[in-house]
């Protein structure tokens, strides 16, 4: 028994490849001639396109919502980081405008007491308001000016606005101020309005005074200014303490009682000049 030259088929045979080929190119051919003719495959192609535009825009939701957060959280770390920013410029511009107003009230202060010395005679120092001394039962401040300067007790302060007070302790670089406001500190002084002469003495609360021994006929007023008087020798005549701002009628056998608003506040910083006409053993406590 002789054996065949030709394997058995292992696999079903079909067309050849050349007779594959030959039938994809007529069946390409037939189809573009038909949709040049008849455009059916357009039809086709928006058709399926219908069908799957739904699921397509479900399939990007996640996308679109992860570029909207991402837009969104960019958007808000960029309006935080710009209202940092404005934040920080206001801040710096506020500090700009205080300080300059500062400088303008310090140059006011100074061109204030610059008019004053060409009134007043020298010699006198030049010193500036640092803090408030923390006694609820006396008007004291610190200035900057002391014994090496050549002050001493009792020599009158003077601001800006008028007299503010004399000095009751001096140390070697500092002194203690002690205000109008104060009920230690006596000023003699003058209503040019009503031609009275009284002295003041503080009421403690930083703000006014009371005006002692008036004359009982005088018509003393609200807003009557009052003036030193020069009497005593301390306090130079005609520098401005403050105004009236309340009027008791008298009662039978007392005086009215006049309260008046001291002219001149100490605050921080604030410039005054000492006046070193006059050294005063005793001076006020």
């Amino acid at each position: 028994m002789s054996l065949s030259q030709s394997p058995p088929p292992l696999f079903k045979q079909g067309s050849s490849l050349t007779a594959n080929f030959v039938v994809c190119v007529l069946l390409s051919i037939t189809l573009i001639t038909l949709d040049l003719n008849l455009n059916f495959i357009t039809t086709i192609r928006s058709t399926f396109f219908s069908f799957t535009r739904p699921v397509i825009e479900v399939l990007l939701l996640p996308r679109d919502a992860f570029v909207s957060l991402s837009q969104h959280a960019s958007t808000v770390l960029s309006l935080n980081n710009k209202i940092d920013d404005l934040e920080n410029d206001l801040r710096i511009n506020t500090k700009i405008m205080l300080k300059i107003q500062q400088l303008e009230n310090e140059n006011r202060e100074l061109r204030a007491l610059l008019g004053l010395q060409v009134k007043l005679e020298p010699p006198f120092v030049n010193a500036e308001i640092r803090y408030e001394l923390p006694d609820i039962y006396t008007d004291k401040v610190v200035i900057n000016k002391g014994k090496v300067h050549e002050l001493a007790v009792g020599y009158p302060v003077i601001s800006s606005r008028g007299i503010l007070g004399q000095l009751s302790r001096v140390y070697n670089t500092s002194s203690e101020l002690t205000l109008v406001s104060d009920s230690n500190i006596s000023v003699p002084v003058s209503l040019p309005s009503s031609e009275v002469i009284g002295i003041t003495k503080g009421q403690g609360n930083r703000a006014t005074f009371e005006l002692q021994y008036a004359d009982i006929s005088a018509n003393i007023k609200i807003g009557d200014e009052v003036i030193t008087s020069g009497l005593g020798g301390i306090y130079p005549p005609g520098i401005m303490v403050g105004h009236i701002i309340s009027v008791s009628p008298a009662t039978a056998g007392q005086l009215p009682k006049v309260i008046g608003r001291a002219a001149s506040s100490a605050g921080a910083q604030h410039q005054v000049m000492i006046l070193l006409k006059k050294k005063v053993d005793n001076g006020s406590e």
